[in-house]
């Protein structure tokens, strides 16, 4: 294990160790309250980290390691209560969360990279980067991931109500699974090829039929926890983070991508002619 990975899990346990704390002596109550206020202590820890490190690609895990930390302590909270419907979404939600993380390691060079997003917002915002820092890259994304949980807090708490709800839930969020595992691999392999050639693009298996298979996965995934919470009744408001989650990437990951890759690829405009944006196109 390299010295910056070790760094990077000792960090996150230090940030999990802090949730705990938070959740075990801040005084409010609600379960729901407890679980944001524990989120938002562990979202200062993690941007305090990106500050020593001066990289605030440190937060980049903290997308799919913190649902599967919800997963534990709620496997923990409501031992007696669980059955075979919280088991079958919990399974999932831990799928995502181990299959994420580990291709974020996997691909992660360590504290000598840093992602060209935050790179080229701290060009922009000069000065002001700390703040935007913290508020767009730690927070903002913080608040998105717990609104695309809240369903789930749901299923706790209430009957379900619909088994086939359920079910097509879960199945919606295990297809977003797999597009994201076949896309990573399919892009994995790729930027380990042998012998690159400058400006090539992925145009085979799922890129080769849209631009943005593991986004398309993302978004599936949320979609099927909000899917989820309303097999339970959960509350219509819990589904506002699978929707956020779909503007988030339609709307601003996507077009910072599309723009990146038109500087950067001479035969991008073709590409984008023959594959969907998020959409597969199964003919050409």
């Amino acid at each position: 294990m390299s010295k910056d990975l070790f760094s990077i899990i000792f960090i996150y346990v230090i940030i999990s160790i802090s949730g705990l704390l938070s959740w075990l002596f801040v005084p409010v109550d609600g379960e729901i309250l407890r679980f944001f206020i524990a989120d938002l202590v562990m979202t200062v820890v993690c941007f305090t980290f990106s500050l020593i490190k001066k990289n605030t690609s440190v937060y980049d895990a903290y997308w799919s390691v913190i649902p599967f930390l919800f997963i534990v302590a709620w496997s923990v909270l409501h031992a007696e209560s669980i059955n075979v419907y919280h088991a079958i979404v919990f399974g999932i939600v831990s799928l995502w969360s181990w299959r994420l993380s580990h291709n974020w390691a996997r691909s992660w060079d360590g504290f000598a990279h840093e992602d060209w997003r935050y790179i080229d917002m701290a060009k922009q915002t000069g000065k002001m980067y700390p703040l935007v820092n913290f508020l767009a890259l730690h927070l903002f994304p913080t608040l998105i991931v717990f609104a695309g949980m809240l369903p789930l807090f749901f299923t706790l708490r209430q009957s379900l109500n619909s088994p086939i709800l359920f079910a097509l839930g879960c199945l919606i969020a295990l297809a977003g699974i797999g597009f994201e595992f076949f896309a990573d691999n399919e892009l994995f392999r790729f930027r380990q090829r042998e012998n690159k050639k400058q400006g090539e693009i992925l145009a085979a298996g799922l890129w080769g039929m849209c631009r943005y298979p593991n986004y398309l996965g993302e978004i599936l995934f949320w979609l099927g926890l909000a899917v989820v919470g309303q097999a339970y009744l959960a509350p219509l408001y819990t589904i506002i983070g699978s929707i956020a989650m779909f503007i988030l990437i339609r709307f601003a990951s996507i077009p910072m991508k599309e723009k990146r890759m038109m500087e950067r690829r001479d035969n991008y405009s073709d590409y984008q002619q023959q594959t969907g944006l998020l959409i597969p196109k199964f003919w050409k």
